[in-house]
Order: C-alpha cells, then sequence, then structure tokens
C-alpha cells in the first residue's frame, strides 16, 4: 500500500512538473514584457523577456521585444541581432522590417556588417 502511494505522488510530481503548472507560459511572459516595454520599465521588460526566451528561444514576439528594449537603450548592435532573429523566426512579423532598418542605420558603419538576413523581395 505505502509503495503505491509512494507510487502515485511519484508520477503526480512528474505530470505537474511537466505542464508547467508551476508558472506562466511564453505567451503571458510575453504580453507582461510587451506591456513593461510600453510603460517605460525596461529593465522589468528586460528580465520577462530573457524569462520567456528561456522557455522559448524562437518565439518572435519575445525576439522583437528583446529587440525593441536594446533599441530604446541605444544598443543598436544587440538590437540588429534580436531583429534579425526575430525576422528568422517569423519573416512576416510587423513592423520587425522597419526597426530593424531603423537600427542598422543608427549602428553605423558597423549596421551593414552585421546584417546577416536579406531583405525580402519588395523591401
Amino acid at each position: 500500500m505505502k509503495r503505491g502511494i509512494i507510487l502515485f505522488l511519484a508520477v503526480w510530481i512528474c505530470v505537474v512538473a511537466l505542464s508547467g503548472c508551476g508558472g506562466p507560459d511564453t505567451r503571458q511572459l510575453v504580453r507582461q514584457g510587451a506591456s513593461q516595454f510600453q510603460t517605460g520599465q525596461i529593465d522589468k521588460a528586460e528580465a520577462t523577456l530573457k524569462r520567456a526566451l528561456a522557455v522559448s528561444p524562437s518565439d518572435p514576439a519575445a525576439l522583437f521585444y528583446m529587440g525593441r528594449v536594446y533599441h530604446a537603450r541605444e544598443f543598436y548592435e544587440q538590437a540588429v541581432y534580436y531583429y534579425q532573429c526575430c525576422l528568422d523566426a517569423d519573416p512576416s512579423y510587423p513592423d520587425v522590417s522597419k526597426y530593424l532598418s531603423q537600427a542598422q542605420r543608427q549602428a553605423g558603419p558597423a549596421g551593414a556588417k552585421l546584417r546577416f538576413i536579406p531583405d525580402l523581395p519588395g523591401e
């Protein structure tokens, strides 16, 4: 009987741990990070978005907003990197091409050398 209870508890703990019940999912983290960014809480937004990317490294919205965080801080090289990662994850992500072009220009001579994602036809 004891063995059955212990086995049941072990299986239950594994199911709970694997289901992610312990915290917010990626979408919730991205929404929170985007909201923090939009209200000027840049440090909080960065921390929240890093958590989202730890769970889902190719989430285009998290990558886009990380680019926006670095762009706002005038770290244009990092912004270019995250915008390109966003484009790689989702080439149709809204506004990313516009911000990528801005960050690339603002990065100066290094901007063109940082570009590893080509422009889409018609851009």
